[in-house]
């Protein structure tokens, strides 16, 4: 029989090959509960959560790692909590998240291939989670110092590095690219307004404005060409102090849409594009790839939510409608996206949330 320490890097080298996906909708099953896929690597491995009991109050939430031909894997907490989820995964396997430490408060983690988690501590306050790594092992969150505010950082082979602010007490860092760039949001003053920013090396952080006539703006992906997307509000919102991401409740899973925002892509050089809705008059975007395709979530006109895919030929379409007739799911929220297209989220499949991979035809024809 196999040890445990045997089978984990088993697992580990199985995850790096890219195997044919089996269907254009894929239920990634779960660790006992409802489940949600937040990050996807090159080879389609998806990270996330998954309650670990039916009942959500009765057995913790713990990260897990997908693979094919392994199915979910557990990735376990920091001691000595048992809730933890996985936000971020690059293509060696690596898995950044948070964890609870004690009581009500995480700490960001780094799993190994071999499932192996690491405390990535703070900046000096209590409070850390990490949200994204990219291929070099750099990682990018949020952590509060020693007078608890809650700044962005970025983590390399030197530690926790401390990005600042755009002038504000609070700000996230949410993705990396393979450069090192950043995009997040930042409080940006005593009156606390939020923007998204991107941060390079050198130039330090900018912020990236809001759709006319916004007053708040939250970014969440970049790609390797130095594209964030996001969500602003717009001249549209009749009143702005309900919209705008509010910063760190402490260890949210990705994010929230507020009421009125539109999802954006926003280009150096061209600013900030409006990339509409399906319909409810709300949109956020969540990621986006190499290729230009963005992923969210956006309300539809009966006031549910429902997971889109934008790219610049088709513009915002509804994934729900990409999928085989009576499939049995609703996608809620898109999560991430991979240069195959591959999507990952949360979904209702015959009614129980699942974490689900999306995978365009041509992969599996």
């Amino acid at each position: 029989m196999r040890s445990l320490s045997s089978l984990l890097v088993l697992a580990a080298a199985i995850q790096l090959a890219a195997c044919e996906p089996s269907g254009v909708i894929e239920d990634l099953g779960t660790l006992g509960g409802a489940s949600s896929g937040f990050g996807i690597n090159a080879a389609g491995n998806v990270t996330g959560g998954s309650y670990l009991s039916a009942d959500p109050h009765g057995g913790g939430l713990h990260a897990f790692r997908y693979v094919d031909g392994l199915g979910m894997i557990d990735v376990g907490v920091l001691p000595p909590g048992n809730i933890s989820a996985g936000q971020g995964i690059n293509s060696g396997g690596l898995i950044v998240g948070g964890s609870f430490v004690e009581g009500f408060v995480p700490h960001a983690f780094l799993a190994s291939a071999t499932l192996n988690l690491t405390d990535l501590g703070t900046l000096g306050g209590e409070y850390s989670n990490a949200w994204d790594i990219n291929d070099q092992g750099r990682i990018t969150g949020e952590a509060s110092n020693a007078a608890e505010d809650t700044h962005a950082f970025v983590r390399t082979s030197a530690g926790m590095q401390d990005i600042g602010t755009l002038g504000g007490n609070s700000s996230v860092g949410r993705s990396i690219n393979e450069s090192g760039q950043v995009a997040g949001e930042s409080r940006i003053g005593p009156g606390q307004a939020t923007r998204a920013f991107r941060f390079t090396e050198g130039a330090g952080m900018i912020s990236l404005g809001t759709l006319p006539g916004g007053t708040s703006s939250t970014g969440y992906g970049i790609n390797n060409s130095g594209q964030v997307v996001g969500q602003s509000d717009t001249s549209l919102i009749a009143n702005p102090s309900e919209t705008g991401s509010v910063l760190s409740p402490k260890f949210r899973f990705k994010g929230f849409v507020f009421f009125g925002t539109h999802a954006f892509l926003w280009t150096e050089g061209a600013g900030m594009r409006d990339l509409g809705h399906l319909g409810g008059g709300t949109s956020l975007a969540t990621a986006l790839n190499n290729n230009g395709i963005v992923v969210g979530t956006s309300t539809v006109a009966d006031g549910g939510s429902r997971a889109f895919r934008w790219t610049q030929a088709e513009g915002m379409v509804d994934v729900n409608t990409l999928l085989p007739q009576k499939s049995g799911w609703v996608l809620i929220t898109a999560w991430d996206v991979n240069d195959r297209g591959q999507i990952t989220g949360e979904g209702l499949h015959n009614g129980a949330q699942r974490a689900f991979r999306y995978n365009p035809p041509e992969l599996v024809n």
